[in-house]
């Protein structure tokens, strides 16, 4: 099989350089040869400058960002018949034909009409170079910075919350461990980047979708499907690419979010007024000359504990986190440009019981404090209107301390020796290093690449030392794609292969891919992609993250042989991102099918010393087959109404060995077949908004472990299935001129309104933990406040 696809691809690349024909090539060859394209870029309606917006020359990666006054400048646009396009965030792309002449300077300036919030994003995930939203050739999907505000996100897992297809959960009531689900599988399985850099370590993937504050985000790209052609092992369900914030103007935000939980819950002192406190400030200055520019940010947050259900222990942690970073960016040479951010997380998180006393003192307790410090040196620089390069350094250190465990109910002398072994230290540093280079072959854009990252894991969080982890992982990667036109711009293709050599395995794995977007006469796009995707065999977060029943720990350890998981997706459908008359209107339909080989899975061994040991192991294959819908449409200027759903079959060829015979036992656990949303906001004035979220998460299969019947030693793993649950998010934000050069804006609302939580948790001691299922919060009012200036 693997033959056959490598002469696939092989044969699509001949053929592409025999076949493929872009716009006519420049007369004159030289890639030296090169014009200048300047102008501004203003609102339509209010005739404002639009800042921080992209002109680029179409089907290349020349482009430029506007400044504060909406004004650009193209240094290096290739000569000959050129489509110069405008486009941004909410914005309907607006394209001007002209002749780019050597050596002389032209002048296209551009006035962008609003449209859906999505469209006319740049989007750079699917293809590893810009391109609009309606026109990628990879789906991308976008939730775009306007729309995060809307939530009233406070970090990255607030900010996926509602996305069609994917699914962010809590999967522990002590410590909250949360994990993102793409076409239903496991968190594993999608690859987590940071401006396009795979920088988030085995550990940061336990708790980092709740370390990464609203601060830092400016965007969030999220392509589904096979994507190891382009970034590697883990990226088999898809891949969320976070954009950080670039400066594009002076400015100072600090934000105020203040929220209270308002479910039934008795168990704890929740006499505080206010539940989660969380307060950000991000500055930006650029240069007179706009050739350097600064971005720094700061945030903090302390949540309370919360109990659902009246039993003392909790089901949201306490949570203490301070976040400091920066993004600076400086022009050392025309078209070159140096692009340093830094970071710095401190989070402090604990939850069980007793959070008057230290950790050990507990009946149960999983308390962690994490440090990471993140970092990037990027330098892109285009030589000519052909070639450009980028160079890339990044690294995120990683350290954690965490107490696993609890003293039970007796309290004896030999329980609280015993809890103190529960403490334990994760160290996990990672390096990333790529060099990226793509050309314009006369319309085809060749892109090639090799990276390589490092990993150490060094995690003594385990009672027992015989469960230590002190391993160092390593990966090289090398990639080619070709993205081609044919039939005038109609077709477009993208080829591409990955070869990849990790440390864990003896040989090479080949990760091919192909995509193919067809442009009708009428705006409809038809989509159809092949990927491929691979697991080695190494530790994963999901190990990292221990729970403690009883006071014991639950621990997941690769069994000895384990192989590695390859896949193999195939998706396809149409698309429309356009206008009926005057109304946007957006649509598409997309059906998906992803195999396994060698899935993972997890299955019971025993209990030892106090520790309830489960062995990742090699089981069968498994498939997910399904499709996902979204509509979109604005039907009034100041109404905009979006709607998703998503319905999936994921389950193995044979059941599960720890549940066998029980309904469900084939499965994925915790994967609806169905789940939707719908999001309304509406502008009631300029400065008045009104947003709705509703999102519904169908039944689900929840392993439940039960304490042992009567003469039995092992507990009882039974599959339960789960309600289905309907979440509502209402809020209203209003924003007015306080004096002139400061913009104030107030924010209230409610989330989970109608307060749909899970019913039958469980209580007391022994409870387990990781059965938990439907929305992360119970009934959440806040307020908010926003300054500007």
């Amino acid at each position: 099989m693997k033959k056959v696809l490598l002469l696939m691809i092989l044969t699509l690349f001949t053929f592409s350089f025999a076949y493929a024909k872009g716009p006519e090539p420049s007369p004159t060859p030289n890639p030296a040869a090169r014009g200048v394209v300047k102008g501004t870029v203003i609102d339509a309606d209010s005739r404002e400058p639009l800042a921080g917006y992209r002109v680029m020359v179409e089907h290349t990666t020349v482009g430029a960002i506007t400044n504060r006054k909406g004004e650009y400048i193209i240094h290096k646009a290739p000569v000959g018949t050129q489509v110069i396009m405008a486009t941004g965030v909410a914005y309907k792309p607006e394209r001007q034909t002209i002749e780019v002449k050597a050596n002389e300077t032209h002048e296209v300036n551009f006035e962008l009409e609003e449209t859906i919030l999505e469209m006319g994003a740049i989007v750079v995930t699917g293809s590893s170079t810009p391109h609009v939203y309606e026109d990628q050739p990879v789906r991308t999907e976008v939730i775009p910075r306007k729309l995060i505000e809307q939530k009233e996100a406070i970090n990255l897992a607030d900010a996926l919350d509602g996305h069609t297809g994917v699914q962010v959960e809590n999967d522990c009531n002590n410590c909250n461990f949360t994990q993102v689900r793409i076409i239903g599988m496991d968190g594993k399985y999608t690859e987590l980047l940071i401006d396009g850099d795979p920088v988030m370590s085995t550990l940061a993937g336990v708790y980092g979708l709740e370390h990464f504050p609203e601060e830092m985000v400016d965007q969030i790209e999220i392509v589904k499907g096979g994507g190891s052609a382009l970034y590697g092992g883990g990226a088999v369900a898809g891949t969320i690419n976070l954009i950080t914030r670039r400066p594009v103007m002076d400015r100072i935000n600090v934000r105020y979010t203040g929220g209270l939980f308002m479910g039934k819950s008795e168990g704890l002192d929740q006499s505080n007024m206010v539940s989660d406190h969380s307060l950000g400030a991000v500055a930006e200055l650029v240069s007179h000359d706009y050739k350097s520019g600064g971005y720094v940010y700061a945030s903090a947050r302390h949540r309370n504990p919360y109990d659902h259900n009246g039993d003392g222990y909790s089901e949201l942690g306490k949570i203490t986190q301070e976040t400091v970073g920066f993004n600076y960016y400086v022009d050392l040479v025309e078209d070159g440009e140096l692009f340093v951010n830094l970071h710095h997380i401190h989070e402090n998180r604990r939850g069980g019981n007793r959070f008057d006393l230290p950790s050990h003192e507990a009946d149960i307790a999983e308390a962690l404090v994490h440090n990471r410090w993140g970092g990037s040196f990027k330098w892109t620089h285009r030589i000519n209107s052909k070639f450009d390069y980028r160079l890339v350094t990044s690294f995120a250190l990683t350290d954690r301390d965490s107490y696993y465990g609890g003293v039970f109910e007796d309290y004896s002398d030999e329980s609280r020796l015993e809890a103190l072994k529960a403490y334990g230290k994760t160290n996990n540093p990672l390096y990333f290093a790529g060099a990226t280079a793509n050309y314009d072959l006369d319309g085809q854009l060749i892109t090639a690449g090799v990276q390589l990252k490092t990993e150490n894991v060094k995690d003594n969080s385990v009672k027992n030392e015989f469960y230590a982890i002190d391993q160092t992982f390593s990966n090289v990667g090398i990639f080619v794609q070709d993205n081609m036109h044919f039939l005038d711009n109609a077709l477009e293709m993208i080829v591409g292969i990955r070869m990849d050599k990790h440390s864990e395995l003896e040989d090479p794995v080949f990760s091919p891919r192909v995509t193919a977007r067809y442009l009708f006469d009428n705006g409809l796009n038809f989509r159809l992609a092949f990927g491929t995707g691979f697991k080695a065999p190494q530790p994963f977060d999901e190990d990292f993250h221990i729970e403690a029943i009883d006071g014991d720990q639950r621990v997941i350890r690769n069994a000895p042989g384990l192989k590695a998981e390859h896949s193999y997706n195939i998706s396809g459908g149409i698309d429309y991102n356009g206008f009926w008359g005057d109304t946007p209107i957006l649509f598409a339909l997309t059906g998906f099918h992803t195999n396994l080989s060698d899935a993972f899975a997890i299955e019971y061994v025993g209990e030892e010393d106090g520790i309830r040991l489960f062995n990742r192991v090699n089981a069968d294959n498994a498939t997910v087959t399904g499709f996902e819908a979204d509509f979109g449409v604005r039907p009034i200027d100041d109404l905009e109404l979006r709607a998703g759903v998503s319905y999936k079959q994921a389950e193995y060829d044979h059941e599960n060995p720890d549940f066998e015979g029980q309904e469900g036992a084939k499965k994925f656990f915790r994967t609806p077949d169905l789940s939707g949303n719908f999001r309304a906001s509406y502008d009631v004035t300029h400065d008045f908004n009104l947003f709705l979220l509703a999102k519904f998460l169908g039944e689900a299969y929840v392993p439940h472990e039960l304490p042992p019947l009567e003469g039995e030693e092992d507990p009882q793993l039974i599959l339960e299935k789960s309600d289905s649950y309907f979440v509502l998010d209402l809020g209203a934000s209003y924003e007015f001129d306080l004096n002139g050069t400061t913009d104030m804006k107030i924010s209230i609302g409610c989330k989970n309104v109608l307060d749909a939580y899970q019913d039958d948790l469980d209580f007391g001691v022994d409870r387990d933990p990781a059965y938990l299922y439907g929305p992360a919060l119970p009934r959440y009012g806040y307020i908010g406040t926003q300054l500007t200036f």
